[in-house]
C-alpha cells in the first residue's frame, strides 16, 4: 500500500521514472506506518459482519463521506466483543522489472487505427476488467 495521491508510481524514484540503475530516495516518509493488506470482498464480509453495530459507522469516521458500497454493511469501526483479527504481512522489499503487454492487429484498412488498452491490476474501480477502445476520434468505454 503506498499514497498514492501523494507519490504516485514507484515512491522511490519520486518524480522521474524507475529504471534498473535509478538513484533511490528515502521511502519511510511515504510508506503508510500502518499495516495493511488488501483483500477480497469476499474475505471482507466475515470480518464486516462481525463489527457491525461495534463503535464508530464508517459514515462518521470518514471526513470525505465515502463509505465502500457492501450492501449490508455500516463498515463499522470495533471493537467488538469476542473478535479477535491477527494479521501476518510478510514483505520482501525488493525492486522488481514490470511489463506492458502490446499486441498488433493487422488489418485491411491503412485509414483507421484501433487502440484497445487495459490494466491488469484492479487499483480503480472496474479493475482489469474496464477496458477502453479508441477507433478514430471516439472513445468507448466497455
Amino acid at each position: 500500500m503506498q499514497f498514492l495521491s501523494t507519490y504516485p508510481g514507484d515512491p522511490s524514484t519520486p518524480g522521474y521514472p524507475s529504471r534498473e540503475n535509478s538513484i533511490r530516495a528515502d521511502m519511510s516518509n511515504v510508506l503508510p506506518r500502518i499495516p495493511s493488506i488488501p483483500i477480497s470482498e469476499k474475505d471482507a464480509l466475515p470480518l464486516f459482519a462481525a463489527l457491525e453495530g461495534h463503535g464508530i459507522p464508517g459514515a462518521e469516521v470518514n471526513r470525505t463521506g465515502y463509505v465502500g458500497a457492501i450492501k449490508g454493511s455500516s463498515y463499522s469501526s470495533g471493537p467488538a466483543p469476542g473478535v479477535t483479527l491477527n494479521v501476518q504481512n510478510m514483505m520482501e522489499e525488493v525492486f522488481t522489472p514490470i511489463w506492458n503487454s502490446i499486441g498488433v492487429i493487422n488489418g485491411t484498412n491503412a485509414d483507421e487505427t484501433i487502440i484497445i488498452g487495459n490494466h491488469r491490476d484492479a487499483w480503480i474501480i472496474g479493475g482489469a476488467g474496464m477496458e477502453t477502445w479508441e477507433i478514430f476520434d471516439k472513445t468507448y468505454k466497455c
